[in-house]
């Protein structure tokens, strides 16, 4: 009997460990007609009706979960999709589960669902920031909606971008930088056709190296939505108008996809400037500027399915800007002279024709592809000028700078195992550029002077992505060579430049909960001299200049980051610390000569310590009102080897904003914005403030939507800034055309749906270098 009872109890043991045995779960959940993984889709378990345990995919639609109860059936739900369930008894392999989602495609034709709301997400190594349906939006520009964004700096009056409290950010347009001037192309996008904002505050080695403080990649929306599309939006506001229409095509092996729109924006700013040398003597200015941008788009491209495998697309943009500037400047208070009038009319013009090839083969196993990328720019700019005193002709000028880009990018990712994803890659970029200044003088000869640059840049990289449970470590290192060499033909001065350089980075996440989230970051980026430092031909006009330095050594940053991010119901809390050090900074010095130019010239100075503070808080305190509250501070200390004014620098924002969603058809925004005193190292700008107000209202099942949007409501957002140089203190004050008024009207229709694939390309960062103008 005793032996009886101690075999029942040895087996019943077994028995219940076994029932007890941990089995793990892994799979993916994916489109059923496009075959596309569904990243963040809900994968619900359960046992009978009771919810045992759940998890959601990660942004490659994988899933693993380990379970110890028994469980009779799963639930996978993602909107847009029908929810599905499976039974346990229809899994045969624990280890290769995938679950199929249909998408919802009647619920999609009856209604339109719109985000309201500007949402923000955290990734391993960057933020990404959903504009959405945003109100502050209506009739705005980019640069304009960037300054909505206390993570990002603009200043609509010295038309400036800085990241972090720098100015050494990198802007790219859906991955690839821009031939035209970062806030001359934000001035000329619309926001209404912005999707999203990426801040890349430490970027990883898959990035190429330059941008200091790091990178904003601006992801324009794409028209990849299935069956026939097109979309209209119109916008006036105060001395701005936009039109453009977009649409798509797409069936089931090919998607054809078009935007064109055209847009003009004039601004008109009064300048008043009062300078006072160290030797007694004064010059005072007032300049009422009036600016006039006109700008004409063409994007089109295809993207052929050529079987489950084989993807190809094609791209051509083309881009037509022009800008004209009207400036007279009254002298007075003129130390030995009378008052007078000098008058420049300047204008901009410029043309930028892009095509891109891009070829990815898939393979058996998620997330292992190949994919070939070729890209050609030609920017074509031109930039005449005249200049008269008191009526009288003094010169005209004619500056050309032309610029050619071929770049190649190759990228092969690999799952080693379902934690562990291997990335590698390669990329070489050349660039040929001509800069060319004519001048006709009125008492002298005329003369033309041609400067050429070229470029070429190689990089490789390999990158490591490692997911143990809640933690993720990416590890990259990537190693760049840059060569380049210039001619200036007037007097055959020439430079050879050689860099060849190593950039590791380092990015860690993890994930608290599913409310709370927490990331480390370290990135080493570069600051090469590049045509903007060296070109003689730099622009100029009668109240500044800028002058070449051949001379110039790379700067060197080693950025270090901590972000956190909490995602609650109701509350939403987000927060940022960084560090950065830089050595041999290229710093900008200015001076003003004697005849009150100031002149602009780059030059290695010594090192940099740099830190910040970023914080965010969101709640809702009704089911109509939203609140957010943002604020940043930033502060540098210089280690020089020559004269600055100050070598302690700070900045500081914050954003108040308030949305209303009054009905299903009106809705509301009031913000506020401070920009605190900020500090440079040859000028500090006064404390500014100002409320901006928008309303919406929409119709038609949200077909059609009508804003409203009114910036600096009190128009009290002067611009005071003071420079002091070692020979002059000069006091500057703009009343530069802060208040503005924005209407914007915009459509869609649905021709029909279809059953087709969607595109879902990488964004590449192509280009090396600046700008060319």
């Amino acid at each position: 009997m005793r032996l009886k009872l101690l075999l029942f109890f040895i087996c019943s043991g077994i028995l219940f460990v076994n029932a007890q045995k941990t089995q793990t779960y892994k799979g993916s959940v994916i489109d059923s007609t496009t075959k596309e993984a569904i990243p963040f889709a809900t994968v619900a378990i359960y046992q009978n009706n009771i919810l045992v345990d759940g998890t959601t995919t990660n942004e490659f639609g994988m899933f693993k979960i380990n379970l110890q109860e028994v469980i009779t059936h799963f639930e996978i739900s993602f909107i847009g999709y029908k929810s599905k369930t499976i039974k346990r008894s229809e899994i045969t392999d624990i280890g290769q589960v995938t679950f199929m989602l249909t998408p919802s495609v009647s619920k999609l034709e009856e209604v339109v669902v719109q985000v309201e709301q500007t949402t923000t997400k955290l990734k391993i190594d960057r933020k990404i920031i959903n504009l959405g349906a945003d109100l502050q939006q209506a009739g705005a520009t980019t640069l304009e909606a960037f300054d909505q964004i206390t993570e990002i700096q603009t200043d609509l009056g010295t038309r400036s971008l800085s990241l972090r409290g720098s100015g050494n950010v990198r802007l790219l347009i859906n991955g690839k930088p821009s031939s035209m001037n970062p806030t001359e192309l934000l001035e000329q996008l619309p926001a209404s056709s912005v999707q999203r904002v990426e801040i890349i505050t430490s970027p990883s080695a898959k990035n190429q190296a330059d941008g200091l403080s790091g990178i904003i990649n601006v992801v324009l929306k794409k028209n990849s939505t299935k069956g026939l599309n097109t979309n209209l939006n119109t916008g006036i506001g105060t001395k701005r108008y936009s039109y453009g229409i977009d649409g798509n095509f797409n069936f089931s092996w090919i998607n054809f996809r078009w935007n064109l729109s055209q847009s003009g924006r004039g601004m008109d700013s009064k300048q008043h400037i009062s300078q006072l040398y160290e030797n007694g003597n004064t010059r005072d200015f007032f300049t009422p500027h009036d600016f006039y941008g006109l700008s004409r788009k063409l994007d089109t491209g295809l993207d052929f399915f050529i079987n489950e495998k084989n993807e190809l697309s094609i791209g051509l943009d083309y881009t037509k800007d022009f800008h004209r500037f009207f400036n007279t400047t009254f002298y007075s208070n003129v130390t030995n002279r009378d008052d007078f009038k000098y008058t420049r009319n300047s204008s901009h013009e410029h043309e930028t024709t892009n095509f891109n090839l891009n070829y990815r083969v898939k393979f058996d196993k998620e997330n292992h592809f190949l994919e070939l990328d070729y890209q050609f720019s030609k920017n074509d700019n031109l930039l005449p000028a005249i200049d008269f005193e008191e009526e009288i002709f003094l010169f005209n000028e004619e500056r050309r700078n032309d610029n050619i880009l071929n770049a190649v990018a190759l990228d092969y990712s690999l799952p080693i195992t379902d934690n562990i994803l291997f990335e590698a890659g390669g990329s070489w970029n050349e660039r040929n550029l001509k800069s060319s200044l004519f001048l006709n003088p009125a008492q002298e000869e005329e003369s033309l002077q041609i400067f050429k640059y070229d470029e070429s840049l190689f990089g490789i990289y390999g990158l490591t992505n490692i997911s143990l449970g809640k933690l993720t470590w990416q590890l990259g290192l990537r190693y760049e060579n840059l060569t380049s060499n210039s001619i200036n033909l007037s007097n055959n001065q020439t430079t050879d430049l050689k860099f060849s350089n190593v950039f590791p980075s380092l990015h860690v996440s993890y994930a608290i909960d599913d409310a709370n989230k927490l990331n480390l970051g370290y990135s080493r980026r570069v600051s090469r001299p590049n045509f903007r430092n060296i070109n003689p031909f730099q622009a100029r006009n009668q109240y500044f200049e800028w002058v070449a330095n051949p001379g110039l050594r790379p700067e060197f940053s080693n950025n270090l980051e901590t972000n956190y991010q909490y995602k609650g119901n109701k509350l939403g809390l987000s927060g940022a610390l960084f560090y950065r050090y830089r050595t041999d900074v290229i710093e900008l010095l200015q001076d003003v000569d004697e005849e009150g130019v100031l002149r602009n010239v780059f030059d290695n100075i010594g090192e940099k310590h740099s830190y910040g503070i970023e914080a965010n808080i969101s709640y809702k305190l009704s089911d109509f009102w939203n609140s957010q509250l943002s604020t940043n501070y930033y502060h540098t200390a210089i280690d020089q080897d020559i004269f600055l004014t100050w070598d302690e620098l700070y900045s500081a924002n914050l954003i108040f904003k308030n949305t209303f969603k009054i009905n299903k058809i009106l809705s509301a925004d009031i913000s506020y914005r401070q920009n605190f005193k900020t500090q440079n190292t040859f000028d500090f700008i006064d404390p500014r403030n100002r409320v901006d107000v928008a309303v919406r209202i929409k119709l038609l099942e949200n077909r059609l939507a009508m804003n409203l949007r009114v910036v600096d409501l009190l128009d009290n957002n002067l611009f005071y800034r003071t420079t002091i140089t070692q020979n002059v203190t000069q006091n500057e004050l703009w009343r530069f055309q802060s208040q503005t008024f924005g209407f914007l009207l915009s459509t869609s229709y649905k021709l029909f749906q279809n059953k087709g694939k969607t595109r879902n390309r990488k964004n590449r960062n192509y280009q090396y270098g600046g700008t060319t103008d």
